[in-house]
């Protein structure tokens, strides 16, 4: 029975066989011996499946993308010894129909165009094998341009393999079953193209859009990756530095809803405010191939705003722009600046999604000011300034009763009270749904609304809410640092750990220079049990927040340690928990047990009797004799005449683990009225 199925499609040719064959055939036939032989050891080493030979060639299909691009690589360093095979390999993903001896389908005709584009040596792959491939960084690529085949209704977007050993195409080079369109048509497609651009923004010079398509690249996820660094203030006005830190901000949160950027989150980057480091050293700092920076000059109702992007790499400025505008013409400005370096990075813009979600947020400058000031008092994080924030936003839509943003923040700031301050959440959190939801009313394109809701859903235990609030909020900023954080918090609470790492760490990645991105990613590798690569953050937290408190540090190996069992490690940061803090007396007294030094914790044992009484005191001591294996001792202390705590029946503490099946311990649930 003929089945349909979705596959990873691999041709291969010799390129020039026929001409062999004519020239030497004992050579032509021993290089397609050689070529054969070869095939078929490296096909099964990555689970391909051979459906065809054809002389000179293969047709084989994958399962995983990854898998035939990594087939694709090892065959052509295989082919490279002498004497030397001229291969050349085109690999696409898509539908096909396989029979008994054969399979069809548009896709196997797409895939043979791609091989027959590329040259001796290459491996070209279509755009969606490219897709699959993102994650996977020790395959190179290289965007060659869109191609428009024979018999294929669409031009495809073609990529070469780039790792090292493998023959690059030119763009301009690629020849193959292209269709061959007279000068006059082509010179008409890239008029309209041009016309299109020109329409979607005011300045963009072919010239930095050629540079993109020839210039070589290290990834594909490389060269989408940029920072906004703090624009500099040439301004003398006393209100202008504000608007410098607003220019900033809202021009990287447009580069954010740009799905195919990789965007760093403001509060890396505003560590590079002043900075004396190079641009290369920025850059490489946090990761990204590219960094804009600008600058401000604001003089009355008047504002010059300079920008540009440059190519970390060769410290080379790619595209630059000046932009004399009124005050009111701020936001045009910021979601232009952003256009352009979109366009200027080829990355694919929506015009209808664009013009539907872009909407001016205020027409008061004045609003602006106070809404800038609310969100600067937001991000110091403590119970005052987070209530002046409240504020400042509150006169924003004074001035403004239909500042959308302003109200998405106030339910920001309201909720993170609960945090930062001495009130209680649920009632913080109906006040919060009110603003939110207002903003919705007025402006639903606005992912700080989704993120807001999404935590408020996580509060509320609505779980099902929370996913459909924070998947619109990533939706309409995919490089939104907060949902992605507070994503990673709701897989957290559904126990759905993997989908937790993958959040925190995109979270991370957008955010490296943020302990609160560090430390969520951490506590995701904990959780999934990632211990080396938790160990290794541990180490990076050391170096590039070495003015935390060593508390806080502390804290995060003790929950690394005593997660993965290594009892030996947490000893150290326990005694110095527990000279400040002597809850953890009762996890070094346990961990010291645990490695055999039983006279260590006796003495710890010793310590937590001498303190004043406090709740959970026999609690405590109960952990280090379950550390002791003192079963009698264990439940001695746990019983309810001496302990008024029933944390020992919480499902994430181990210490009693080995009790819970016990009649002793159902005893022990009777007596302390547990069902």
């Amino acid at each position: 029975m003929d089945k349909r199925k979705l596959a990873a499609i691999m041709f291969t040719d010799i390129v020039g066989y026929t001409a062999l064959m004519q020239q030497d055939e004992q050579l032509a036939i021993k290089i397609r011996n050689r070529h054969r032989e070869t095939f078929e050891r490296t096909l099964e080493a990555f689970n391909g499946t051979m459906i065809q030979y054809y002389g000179d060639g293969t047709l084989s299909i994958f399962e995983s993308a990854v898998e035939a691009v990594e087939c694709a690589i090892e065959l052509q360093k295989a082919y490279i010894a002498e004497p030397k095979i001229p291969i050349r390999i085109g690999i696409h993903v898509g539908d096909i129909i396989q029979t008994s001896h054969d399979i069809i389908g548009d896709a196997v005709n797409v895939t043979s165009r791609i091989e027959s584009a590329g040259i001796a040596g290459s491996i070209l792959i279509s755009d969606k094998i490219r897709d699959q491939l993102r994650g996977h960084q020790h395959i190179k690529v290289k965007f060659l341009d869109a191609y428009d085949f024979k018999n294929v209704d669409t031009a495809i977007p073609l990529y070469a393999i780039a790792n090292k050993g493998l023959e690059i195409p030119e763009a301009d080079e690629v020849r193959g079953k292209l269709k061959q369109l007279p000068e006059i048509v082509r010179t008409q497609k890239k008029s309209r193209i041009r016309l299109f651009l020109s329409s979607l923004v005011l300045v963009v010079a072919t010239a930095i859009i050629m540079y993109f398509l020839i210039r070589p690249s290290e990834s594909e996820i490389k060269d989408r990756s940029i920072a906004v660094l703090p624009f500099s203030n040439l301004s003398t006005d006393e209100d202008s530095d504000i608007f410098r830190e607003g220019v900033t901000e809202e021009i990287l949160t447009h580069l954010s809803r740009y799905k195919d950027l990789h965007v760093i989150s403001r509060t890396s980057v505003s560590q590079y405010e002043n900075t004396q480091k190079t641009i290369t050293d920025i850059a490489k700092e946090l990761g990204v191939a590219y960094i804009v920076e600008g600058s401000i000059r604001k003089y009355g109702d008047k504002i010059r705003i300079t920008a540009q992007l440059i190519d970390a790499q060769t410290d080379e400025h790619v595209w630059s722009e000046n932009y004399d505008k009124t005050l009111t013409d701020i936001f045009e400005i910021q979601s232009e600046v952003a256009k352009e370096i979109a366009e200027a990075l080829q990355v694919n813009i929506n015009l209808d999604s664009e013009t539907n979600t872009f909407v001016i947020p205020t027409i008061s400058m004045e609003a602006y000011q106070y809404f800038l000031r609310g969100r600067q008092e937001a991000d110091k994080r403590n119970e005052e300034s987070i209530k002046r924030s409240i504020e400042f936003f509150k006169k924003a839509i004074e001035i403004d009763p239909q500042y959308a943003e302003a109200y998405a923040e106030i339910a920001n700031s309201t909720f993170l009270q609960a945090y930062y301050g001495q009130f209680e959440p649920d009632s913080l959190a109906k006040v919060a749904i009110d603003f939110v939801s207002k903003a919705e009313l007025i402006n639903p394109n606005i992912a700080r609304i989704y993120s807001v809701k999404g935590m408020l859903y996580n509060h509320s235990k609505e779980f099902e809410l929370a996913k459909t609030a924070f998947e619109k909020a990533i939706e309409l900023s995919p490089n939104d640092v907060t949902a992605r954080r507070n994503y990673a918090t709701y897989f957290y609470y559904t126990n759905q750990f993997e989908k937790q790492l993958n959040q925190s760490k995109i979270a991370y990645q957008l955010d490296p220079l943020s302990f609160a991105s560090a430390s969520n990613y951490f506590s995701a590798l904990t959780f999934n049990e990632k211990w080396t690569e938790a160990e290794q953050l541990i180490e990076t937290i050391e170096k590039d927040f070495n003015d935390m408190e060593p508390f806080i540090i502390n804290r995060l190996k003790m929950r690394l340690y005593m997660a993965s069992g290594d009892y030996n490690k947490v000893i150290k940061p326990l005694e110095a928990l527990s000279a400040n803090d002597p809850n953890y007396y009762r996890m070094l007294g346990y961990s010291a047990a645990k490695i055999g030094d039983k006279a260590y914790a006796y003495r710890v044992i010793d310590t937590i009797r001498k303190r004043e009484d406090y709740e959970l005191k026999s609690h405590h001591i109960a952990v280090v004799f379950a550390g002791l294996k003192e079963k009698d001792s264990v439940f001695y202390y746990l019983n309810p005449i001496r302990n008024k705590s029933i944390q020992f029946n919480s499902s994430r503490l181990s210490y009693f683990d080995e009790y819970k099946n016990t009649k002793e311990y159902e005893e022990l649930l009777k007596a302390h009225g547990i069902d």
